[in-house]
């Protein structure tokens, strides 16, 4: 069986060491973008089965990072979800309007990101 391949975006390391780290032992393939841009420029030359997307990062935000991704057709049926510590209430709203598959709010614990993955993946 194949390994789903997850893609994690956040500027901050780590967090991305975290997400990484409790993904690999749940037996999925980890992928580590910085920011949104150089995700963007990443995903056009790999497949992967979910997005987990930081919103608060410089430059490009995970709201505008997700309206670029849902523009490309090769890219607008990649299930995202958000990994952040917003919760600001607009913010959500904005998400939800743009189709995430779910929210996860940092700090996680590790079976919750698993159990979150899971339900997303498994559908």
């Amino acid at each position: 069986m194949l390994m789903k391949k997850i893609f994690v975006v956040d500027d901050d390391a780590m967090s991305l060491k975290m997400a990484e780290f409790i993904l690999q032992q749940g037996k999925y393939e980890v992928l580590k973008a910085g920011s949104g841009k150089e995700f963007l420029d990443m995903l056009t030359r790999v497949e992967v089965d979910l997005v987990l997307l930081d919103i608060e990062m410089p430059l490009m935000n995970g709201i505008k990072t997700l309206e670029a991704m849902k523009q490309n057709p090769a890219f607008k049926n990649i299930p995202v979800m958000f990994l952040t510590a917003n919760t600001d209430i607009d913010t959500v709203r904005e998400a939800g309007r743009l189709g995430i598959a779910g929210y996860i709010k940092k700090p996680f614990l590790p079976q919750d990101l698993l159990e979150r993955v899971a339900g997303v993946l498994d559908k």
